[in-house]
């Protein structure tokens, strides 16, 4: 079988007017030479231009510019997602919430209205704050510890050595700072050991208050 020849052969200058004719420079609008100098954002900032019809000639800045523009915006975004990962990646709770009490403000607080609030609200985790702060106020009251804004709950413990206000400041460690849930057992277990240290810290003002006055009575 006779195999016909292929009569097709390329026209070198037809190719050649091809070449130098603009209307297929497709490398023009990218960049110049063989399109490894490309510089996208100034490519995107062209064809934003030529989409709205607006000059954006003036907005054409260096790509290292545009580097640290979007390493500056990528930083920003982290952060921002740090600060905020407690509300962006924990559970939302539906439940009210009681205002949020520091330790730097116990003397300005209605600890019984917010414990009442509190427990109606099934806040634990409040309800476990609240008695433990309520109880550091009376014995800062009673001159058991000396209060003050930079001190710690431990602190508190070594001047106040007390037993149960040691347990009581071990569960408030554990929940404060080490992020240990509260339930409904350990808030009455905290109510109970308020109890019983606001009950001998009121017996240990009436005793000093007896003896003060026998101390300034006259002699017998």
């Amino acid at each position: 079988m006779i195999t016909p020849r292929d009569t097709i052969a390329a026209n070198d200058s037809v190719l050649d007017a091809f070449r130098q004719s603009g209307d297929y420079d497709y490398v023009r609008d990218l960049g110049t030479g063989d399109g490894n100098d490309v510089n996208y954002f100034d490519v995107l900032t062209q064809k934003a231009g030529e989409m709205f019809d607006v000059d954006m000639s003036w907005l054409v800045l260096p790509e290292w510019f545009w580097w640290i523009l979007g390493g500056v915006a990528l930083a920003a975004v982290g952060y921002l997602i740090w600060k905020y990962r407690a509300k962006l990646f924990s559970p939302q709770d539906n439940k009210p919430k009681v205002q949020e009490i520091t330790e730097d403000d116990i003397n300005e607080v209605d600890f019984d209205q917010l414990i009442d609030e509190a427990q109606r609200n099934g806040d634990y985790l409040a309800l476990c704050r609240l008695h433990y702060l309520k109880t550091l106020k009376a014995a800062s009251d009673a001159s058991l510890v000396t209060w003050k804004l930079y001190k710690t709950p431990t602190q508190y413990a070594m001047e106040w050595r007390d037993d149960d206000f040691k347990v009581m400041t071990n569960h408030f460690l554990r929940f404060r700072y080490g992020h240990y849930d509260a339930d409904a057992a350990l808030a009455e277990e905290m109510r109970s050991l308020q109890e019983r240290l606001l009950a001998r810290i009121g017996s240990s003002d009436g005793q000093a208050q007896a003896g003060q006055q026998q101390e300034g009575g006259e002699p017998s």
